[in-house]
This record gives structure tokens, C-alpha cells and sequence, in this order.
């Protein structure tokens, strides 16, 4: 996420793990998307007493959030009722508002049944209008949310070419560019990312004024691309503005401002501003947790961000306590083979790794390395950061064709994503390099440390030139 689908050093022990996804950050919609706010439909359209009945029931257990009850009122209804066009509309405006439901509280399975029975009703009576449009993207989240990204796609993109024909320059039509940018920062294309959430900002900006929370949205999505291009000077200076547009603005949610806090978290861990991150995860955290709850996706997702802080600072009792409930909330709300729990296994095996717990990290990095295979796929940049992770523990074990091996495929898969001339793929090739003396091909060491070393000397992020120098003190201690 992503949510963040960055990465970070681990000065200390030459590890990389991921942190939280870019949080909400690149998952924020724009004003009007298709999941922000509910539809409604007026009642007592039909003339069948069941049938309205057993709607009107639905509607009080919506009220009372009894969405389980309420899912089995809406089914009986579609049951209930013959072919009506007025009628199926109304149906499916409810069946989306119940697929945001439980979307909205982490529980997307749950969602997606919903989002696809409203998907099928629209898809006859309304035709290609924004209703359509509204709901398919809504779908297209849930896939989103569930790491289904290939079947994501095709829905947001039909969303976005049915908008462009009925509303050119509404903010609805931001929200379908927002989710495809989106889906484009998930699976690493990065650079078609940038343009389209550099694009959405441009026209935001235009249509709302500068000081709009979509505005601050807008925002806080391209800082988050700039992020994982190691575009940190570029970065911070947007994640401020947005925050401080999201405390400045009435009636702003506080679980947008605890986005705008998280990311800004993400950032200072980079850059090794230890103190600054903790505090504003901390400040993150604390809302994620009253507004949401703490077994809320979100809520783990800041939890685990804040614990790659604790590790980096040596509390690992204290990250290991953040990281396990992560994983353990993941398992239950998004299911055992999504991206997100690949995350939460890869920083728990980061944290075992780190005190040299190698036969415990293995296991969870073998198996995040295939969830991020099967559901992000074998070239994305979080299955590089994994097959780093994993080549760490090998080498330590001094199994080194196998490090060999995962160095050499990390490599290639961040830098044909991120460049050569990213931070994060200078660092991979100062590990790699540790592997290489190791293994006494030291003139082959000697000319990827002098390539990541004029990478990093380019960097603004706080010099880490020096890491080779930890890795040999490790090595001694060792």
C-alpha cells in the first residue's frame, strides 16, 4: 500500500521491511468518488407489501448497523420482487449503501457480494450513466482493498470513460481518475501513477480552491508516489500543506487527519527522524483507534508503521507486541493470502531477524514472498523487498547461492520499477555487496558499493553511505 508499499532500512542490521502502505494517503478518494457518501432512493415505490416490507426493514437495521440483519432483508427483498426497473434501481442503491457499510469497517469479503449483486441490477436499468459509474468503482475499491487488482482495472476504467461522457469536470469524475492512479501506485507503475495524481491535484485545485480537503487528498496521494520514488524533498512540503488544511477545516474528518499524521510518519522514518515519526504515529494511532477501532485495517496499518519506529529504536518487545496484533487483525479482516498481510508477516520476520531470530524469520518471509507473488505479481516492488528480507537471513545463515540468487532477482525487479538510481536499490546493492566480500569476489564488492554510494551521495534523506560500515561491525560481532 499501501497501506505504505515503500520500504525501509534497517540501519542496524542491513534489513529491509516494508512500513505501512502509504496509508490512507494513496487511498484517499476525491470529493464526490464512489465510495465518500452513500446514495439514496426514495421509498414506497412498490405496491407489493412483502417486498416493501422487507425493505423497510433493511433500512432500520442500516440505521441501528445491524448490516447482517440488514443483508438478509435486502436478499429476501430481490427474491420477493418480479422484474421492475424502478424497483431494482432502489434495490441496488441500498445494496451499495450496504457494500459501504461494511466496507467502511474494514470488512471488505463481507462487502464484496453486495457490491456485485448492485453492479449486476445497474448494469441493466441505468446503462453506462453515473450511477453505474458509481457503483462499479465501488467494486473496483473492494477488489482494490482485497489485492484483486487485475480485476480492478477494467471496472475503474470503465467508470472513468462513462464519467468523461456525463460529467467532465465534476469532482466525481476526480474520484475515478483518483482510483485509477491509485491502482497504478498498488501495483508499482509508478510514473503513470504520478502523471494521472499530479493531473487530479491540477484540476482539484482549479475546481476547489487551494485550502479544499480534496485538495488536501490530492495532495497527500502524489506525496505519496514522490515517497516511493525517493522523492523526499518533494514530499514533505505537500504532506504538511495537507495537514494542515485537514486541521484548519471544519467538520474534516479525524480519520483524514490521521492520515495526513501516518503518512508524515512514513516520511520522518525515512529519513531517520525516529522522534518526529513516533510522534506524529503516535498521534495517528490514538485516532485510528477511537474513531475506527483497534481491529480495523487502518488501525493495523498505523500500528505497524509505528512499530518499525520501536525496532529501529531497540523496543522490540514493544514492536513485536504492535506487529503481532497487526498480523493477527489482518489474518481476520482481509484474509490470509492478501498484500496487507504479506506486510504484516515480512516486518515481523524483519523484527526476529533483527535480533538474529533467523529460523522464525524465514518461514514468514517465504511466506509473504508468495502472497506478494500470487497477488501483486513476481515484478512488483514489494515481492523485491521480500526476496531482499530473505536473502539478508541466508546470508547470515551463510547460505550464499541462495542470498545470491534473491539479491541478484531484488535487484533486478527494483530497479527496473524504481530506477538505478533510487536510495532504496543503492542499498539492496550495498547488502548484495556485503554477500560478494563474504564470498571473496571482493573486486565485484568493491564496484556496487562505489555505484550505491554515489546513489545515496545524491540523496536528501540523511547520509547512509556508512551502512557497509555497520554491516562489517555486524559481521565482527557475528
Amino acid at each position: 500500500m499501501k497501506r505504505d508499499a515503500w520500504v525501509t532500512a534497517f540501519t542496524v542490521t542491513w534489513l529491509i521491511c516494508f512500513v505501512a502502505r502509504a496509508d490512507e494517503g494513496v487511498l484517499s478518494k476525491s470529493a464526490g468518488g464512489p465510495d465518500t457518501k452513500p446514495s439514496s432512493c426514495p421509498t414506497g415505490l412498490s405496491n407489493d407489501k412483502v417486498w416493501l416490507k422487507q425493505i423497510e426493514a433493511g433500512d432500520e437495521f442500516c440505521r441501528t448497523g445491524k448490516y447482517d440483519d440488514a443483508a438478509t432483508e435486502y436478499l429476501s427483498a430481490a427474491e420477493t420482487e418480479g422484474p421492475n426497473a424502478d424497483h431494482d434501481v432502489c434495490l441496488g442503491i441500498r445494496l451499495g449503501n450496504l457494500a459501504l457499510a461494511y466496507s467502511t469497517r474494514g470488512q471488505y469479503s463481507q462487502a464484496l457480494p453486495f457490491a456485485r449483486l448492485a453492479v449486476h441490477i445497474f448494469d441493466v436499468p441505468t446503462g453506462d450513466d453515473p450511477v453505474f459509474a458509481r457503483h462499479i468503482s465501488l467494486l473496483g475499491n473492494l477488489y482494490v482493498k482485497l489485492g484483486r487488482f487485475s480485476e480492478a482495472e477494467p471496472l475503474y476504467r470503465r467508470a472513468l470513460r462513462i464519467l468523461l461522457k456525463s460529467c467532465p469536470v465534476q469532482k466525481e469524475l476526480l474520484g475515478a481518475k483518483t482510483n485509477l492512479a491509485t491502482l497504478y501506485y498498488e501495483t508499482g507503475r509508478y510514473t503513470e501513477a504520478e502523471s494521472l495524481f499530479n493531473e487530479v491535484l491540477t484540476a482539484s485545485q482549479e475546481l476547489l480552491g487551494s485550502t479544499d480537503p480534496e485538495v488536501a487528498n490530492a495532495m497527500n496521494n502524489l506525496a505519496a508516489v514522490y515517497v516511493v520514488e525517493g522523492q523526499y524533498s518533494q514530499a514533505e512540503p505537500l504532506y504538511n500543506r495537507s495537514l494542515k488544511i485537514a486541521q484548519a477545516t471544519p467538520g474534516v474528518r479525524a480519520v483524514d487527519q490521521a492520515a495526513a499524521l501516518s503518512n508524515l510518519g512514513v516520511l520522518y522514518n525515512r529519513e531517520l527522524r525516529f522522534a518526529d515519526a513516533a510522534s506524529a504515529l503516535r498521534k495517528a494511532l490514538n485516532i485510528r483507534e477511537s474513531q475506527l477501532g483497534p481491529d480495523h485495517p487502518s488501525t493495523a496499518l498505523t500500528a505497524s508503521t509505528l512499530a518499525n519506529i520501536y525496532a529501529n529504536l531497540g523496543r522490540y518487545q514493544d514492536a513485536e507486541s504492535l506487529y503481532v496484533h497487526a498480523l493477527h487483525t489482518t489474518e481476520k479482516t482481509l484474509g490470509p493470502n492478501h498484500s496487507q498481510y504479506a506486510l504484516s508477516l515480512n516486518n515481523l520476520g524483519a523484527l526476529y531477524a533483527l535480533q538474529h531470530r533467523f529460523s522464525e524469520a524465514e518461514p514468514l518471509f517465504e511466506r509473504a514472498l508468495t502472497i506478494c507473488e500470487k497477488t501483486l505479481g513476481p515484478d512488483h516492488p514489494d515481492t523485491g523487498t521480500v526476496l531482499n528480507d530473505l536473502a539478508v537471513v541466508h546470508y547470515w545463515q551463510k547460505r550464499y547461492p541462495e542470498a545470491e540468487a534473491q539479491f541478484t532477482r531484488s535487484l533486478a525487479i527494483l530497479e527496473n520499477k524504481l530506477g538505478v538510481n533510487h536510495p532504496l536499490v543503492a542499498k539492496v546493492m550495498l547488502k548484495y555487496a556485503a554477500l560478494l566480500r563474504a564470498m571473496k569476489r571482493t573486486q565485484e564488492a568493491k564496484q556496487l558499493e562505489a555505484q550505491a554510494k554515489g546513489v545515496l551521495a545524491k540523496q536528501t534523506e540523511p547520509d547512509m553511505s556508512k551502512t557497509v560500515v555497520d554491516v562489517q561491525q555486524l559481521k565482527q560481532q557475528n
